[in-house]
């Protein structure tokens, strides 16, 4: 009997050990940020020529509507002359870039911006959206540039949008 009791003892001690052990944890975080490369990468700028506004129509405010292949599709009459625009390319990796069918400026986590103050007054803007071409190459292309009355400063231009890329 007394190595049963013996035995019950050492198991008992045994017991409380692991116990005393099993309480004495620690919890840890583990953080892992996951970056895509899209490689972007421009491969032509925007052009979008000289365009000639009647000055005895300034009074007026004026826009320019164009195409998704860059030609002009309709202006308004303060402008007298607006060529075809020089669509800006640039290069990409994203997951489904066929879904970018110009008919937005953000498509798979890029975005282009409207460009506000292009021509010189604080209300002259162009609105662009991004169009996929072939591979990964993609367009952006303008679809309409605003002028407000007496805004549009002569003089050449020159302005810098920033192509972003936001995993979704």
């Amino acid at each position: 009997m007394n190595k049963y009791i013996l035995m019950l003892g050492i198991a008992a001690v045994a017991l409380g050990r692991y116990a005393a052990y099993a309480g004495n944890t620690a919890t840890m975080t583990v953080t892992a940020t996951i970056a895509h490369d899209v490689s972007l990468s421009v491969t032509q700028d925007i052009d979008l020529g000289t365009i000639t506004i009647n000055p005895a129509d300034a009074d007026n405010d004026g826009w320019i509507y164009y195409n998704l292949d860059g030609t002009v599709k309709s202006k308004s009459d303060p402008i007298t002359a607006a060529p075809n625009a020089t669509l800006g390319t640039f290069t990409a990796n994203i997951a489904n870039p066929s879904a970018c069918d110009g008919s937005s400026n953000t498509c798979g986590g890029l975005m282009v911006p409207t460009i506000g103050g292009i021509f010189g007054g604080s209300h002259t803007s162009c609105r662009f959206v991004i169009e996929y071409g072939t591979l990964n190459e993609f367009r952006v292309v303008p679809t309409d540039c605003d002028f407000v009355a007496g805004e549009a400063l002569a003089g050449t231009h020159t302005q810098t949008i920033t192509i972003s890329y936001t995993a979704s």
